[in-house]
C-alpha cells in the first residue's frame, strides 16, 4: 500500500493494525506504557506527517506555474475563480479612510429552573490620519463599554437550544447595531465583521422550533438590510475570521490537480507522493501558512455554497430576495510570524470574476497596513480593539448577575444551581 510516498508491506500493515487492536481491546494504557512507548510513537508519527507536509508544499511551489486554473474558471461547478495558487499584493495608503469593526460577546448563566443570557456588542470606528495613526470613536456608547442586554429563558429546553437561541440574539444585536450605525454615519468606507460575512449556521433555517425559526427569519432580514446598506453607501463589507479548521480550499486544489491529469510525463511528482492522501492532513490555514509569504494572498474561491443550494431548491423562498449575491473567501498573510487571516466578501450576482479578483486586491491593500503592526499577530487593529471592548470581563458579569440575584431574592425566587456546580467535595 502506498501512503505519502512510503511503501508499507502487508506485514508492516498487519503489525500496525494488531497494535491498534491491542490498544482498543485494552481500552487504556498505564502511565508507564504512555511514557515509555506510546508518546514516543505518537511523536514519531507526527514527525513523519510533518515531513510529508513539507515535501508536498515544496512540490506545490516547484510546480506553481504548471498549476494553472484558468481553463476551469468559467465552469459554474468549479469554485476557484482565479488562475493561480497565490499572488502578491501591495499595501495602500489608507490616509482619510474610515474603517468600522464590530464584535460582541455572550455569557450564559445556567440553573435548573431558569437560564440567563448576558449580551454585549460594540462598534469601533478608526479614522486614519496616517497608516499608523487614527482617531477612534465608539458606537453606541462613546466610551466603548456600555451596550448590554440580558435575556431570560423561562421555557424548559436543552442546552443546545439555549446556545442556539443566545447565538441568534447575539448575532442580531451586532448586525442591528451596524445598520443603526450606517444610518447615523455617512463616511464609512469599510466594515469588518468579526467572523463570517454570511449569517450562520444556515441549518437553523430548517429549525422546527417556532421561536428559533422566527428569530432566524428576523436575522436574515437584518443581514439583507446590511448588504443593501453597504451597496447603497458604497461600503466594503468583509468578514475576518481569526481561526478556522475548514479544508474547503485545500480540497478544491486537490480536485484541481486531478483535473490537470497528472501522469508519468506531467506533474508526475504528485503521483509519486500520493497527493490525494496528503491533502487530508491539511486545513486551509495550515496549507496557506506554509505557502504564503507576508503580503501575499491565496486565490479567491466561492464560499457559503449552502445558500446556493437552498436558493436552487426553493425550500426557503425568501433566500433569492435576501441574498442575490455571490460570496467569496481568500487567505491573506499580513504578518511574518502569524497565520493568514481568512477574509470573506460579497459581490452582486451579476458580477464577473475579474471584478471579484480586483475587489480582493483592494481589500487586501487596505487590510495590510492596519494588520502588519505586530509581526506575531496579524489581525486588523480595529477588529482587535472591537474585541477588546466587547469581551465580557468576569467582574462585569458578576456585577450584573449579583444585582439581578438580589432582585430575585426580593420576590422569594431561588435559583437552583446544577449539581456539578455545588459538589460538597473536590
Amino acid at each position: 500500500m502506498l501512503l505519502g510516498g512510503k511503501n508499507f508491506s502487508k506485514k508492516e500493515e498487519f503489525v500496525s493494525q494488531s497494535e491498534d487492536h491491542r490498544i482498543q481491546k485494552k481500552l487504556g494504557l498505564t502511565k508507564e506504557e504512555l511514557l515509555s512507548k506510546h508518546l514516543k510513537n505518537l511523536a514519531s508519527e507526527c514527525n513523519e506527517i510533518e515531513s510529508l507536509k513539507k515535501k508536498f508544499v515544496n512540490l506545490l511551489i516547484k510546480h506553481a506555474e504548471e498549476l494553472n486554473f484558468n481553463k476551469f474558471i468559467e465552469n459554474p461547478n468549479y469554485h476557484i475563480k482565479e488562475g493561480v495558487l497565490k499572488k502578491q499584493v501591495e499595501p495602500s495608503n489608507i490616509r482619510g479612510l474610515n474603517v468600522v469593526s464590530i464584535d460582541g460577546s455572550s455569557v450564559i448563566k445556567r440553573f435548573m429552573n431558569i437560564d440567563f443570557s448576558f449580551l454585549k456588542a460594540i462598534a469601533v470606528k478608526y479614522y486614519f490620519h496616517k497608516n499608523e495613526e487614527a482617531k477612534i470613536e465608539y458606537f453606541p456608547d462613546l466610551n466603548g463599554f456600555n451596550n448590554y442586554n440580558i435575556k431570560g429563558n423561562f421555557i424548559s429546553k436543552n442546552e443546545r437550544y439555549i446556545e442556539a437561541n443566545t447565538s441568534l440574539d447575539m448575532n442580531f444585536m451586532e448586525i442591528k447595531l451596524l445598520n443603526n450605525y450606517i444610518q447615523q454615519s455617512s463616511d464609512i468606507d469599510m466594515i469588518i465583521i468579526d467572523g463570517s460575512v454570511v449569517v450562520m449556521p444556515i441549518n437553523l433555517i430548517f429549525s422546527k422550533d417556532p421561536l428559533i425559526s422566527y428569530k432566524y427569519d428576523n436575522l436574515l432580514k437584518e443581514y439583507h438590510k446590511l448588504y443593501e446598506n453597504c451597496q447603497e453607501n458604497r461600503i466594503i463589507l468583509i468578514g475576518s475570521i481569526k481561526d478556522t479548521r475548514t479544508s474547503a480550499l485545500s480540497h478544491l486544489i486537490r480536485d484541481t490537480i486531478q483535473y490537470l491529469k497528472p501522469n508519468h510525463n506531467h506533474l508526475s511528482d504528485f503521483i509519486k507522493i500520493n497527493y490525494r492522501q496528503i491533502f487530508n492532513y491539511f486545513s486551509d490555514l495550515d496549507l496557506y501558512n506554509r505557502l504564503l509569504k507576508k503580503y501575499e494572498r491565496s486565490c479567491i474561491f466561492k464560499c457559503k455554497r449552502e445558500i446556493d443550494k437552498i436558493r436552487d431548491t426553493g425550500i426557503k423562498k425568501e433566500i433569492p430576495y435576501y441574498f442575490p449575491l455571490a460570496f467569496y473567501a481568500f487567505y491573506l498573510k499580513t504578518a511574518k510570524y502569524d497565520l493568514p487571516c481568512r477574509i470573506e466578501f460579497f459581490m452582486d450576482e451579476h458580477h464577473n470574476f475579474s471584478e471579484a479578483s480586483r475587489k480582493a486586491d483592494l481589500i487586501s491593500s487596505i487590510l495590510l497596513p492596519i494588520s502588519s503592526l505586530n509581526e506575531h499577530y496579524g489581525l486588523p487593529i480595529p477588529q482587535i480593539e472591537a474585541h477588546r471592548r466587547a469581551v465580557f470581563k468576569p467582574q462585569e458579569v458578576n456585577l450584573l448577575f449579583n444585582s439581578l440575584h438580589r432582585k430575585l431574592n426580593n420576590y422569594g425566587i431561588n435559583l437552583v444551581e446544577k449539581r456539578r456546580n455545588r459538589r460538597p467535595f473536590k
